[in-house]
Parts: C-alpha cells; structure tokens; sequence
C-alpha cells in the first residue's frame, strides 16, 4: 500500500518560498524541496512538472494573498491613491523576491515575463478601472492600462521611487 504524504503540494510551496527568499532561484532545487520534506524528487514531480512550476507555484500563491489584501481594503480610494498603492505592492513583491529575479536564468526569463505580464497589467488595470469614474474611463479607456504598464515596470524595477513617479502620474489623472 502507497505510503499517504499530508500536504505535500502547501509543504512544497513553504519550502520553497523559504528557499526562494532566503536564498534565491538557483539554490531552490526539487531535489532540495524534496529533501527537506523527507519525500522523493520523483513524489514532488507529481506535483510540480518543473522547478519553474514550483517557483511559479509559490510567487502566484503570494500574489494572489496581496493582491487580496489590497482589494479588501481598497473601497472608496481615489484613483491617484489607488496607483500609488499599486506601486507599493508590485515594489513589496519584487523586493521579497529580488534575490530571485536576479539569479533567474536570462534565457528563460523572457517567455515567463511574456506569459504573465500582460496578466498581471490587466489585473492592475482593473483594480485602477475600479477607483476611476465611469466618465474617466469612458473618455481615457487607454488610461487605466497604460497606468498599470507603469506601476508594474516602474514598481519591479527597483530604480525608480513613487516621489519621483507622482507626479507624472498626477498629471495624467488631470
């Protein structure tokens, strides 16, 4: 009878988010998850296709929980208020995450940022559609996504800070 593992896919991710931070994307290895979950590589694989999937596993777990503490506590906010709490979320998720996307293998990382940029800007786009005025958004449709593309870019990036992008941001918002 196949032994019955508790909570090996929530274990993995813990595991792995710790390893992720802690030490970044090249020392978070299946056979290191694994290991320290007390299973086979091969068990985990059932779980995870790839370690790439287990990284993406872990960083959507941590996306999701911010991006619905922001949601919970968003009502009412105006929209300039909105972008900058964007800001500050994108830059908290990159920061945790930044020994990571450093060490992040170059030639991997361009169809990664492919598949889920433009999720993530029509994600953002929403939450800014939301804290607009509906003749806001009827008159500046592009607006709304144009925002987000500058939140994500300018937020993962890590060179620029929210003062010195307010006030380009206010003066779109008018």
């Amino acid at each position: 009878m196949p032994k019955v593992i508790e909570n090996v896919q929530q274990r993995a991710i813990a595991q792995a988010r710790e390893l992720l931070i802690r030490e970044g994307y090249t020392a978070m290895t299946v056979r290191r998850v694994a290991a320290a979950l007390e299973i086979a590589p091969a068990t985990l694989y059932n779980y995870f296709p790839s370690k790439e999937s287990l990284a993406a596993s872990v960083m959507l777990e941590d996306w999701q929980r911010q991006i619905e503490t922001f949601v919970s506590k968003q009502g009412g906010r105006p929209v300039g208020e909105t972008v900058e709490c964007l800001f500050a979320l994108v830059r908290a998720f990159a920061e945790r995450y930044a020994k990571s996307w450093t060490q992040y293998p170059a030639d991997d990382a361009l169809p990664i940022r492919r598949r889920y940029h433009g999720v993530l800007v029509e994600e953002l786009a929403g939450m800014i559609r939301r804290s607009m005025t509906s003749e806001q958004d009827q008159a500046e449709p592009w607006l709304a996504p144009f925002l987000a593309e500058l939140v994500l870019r300018m937020g993962s990036d890590g060179g620029c800070a929210w003062q010195q992008l307010a006030p380009a941001v206010h003066k779109l918002l008018g």
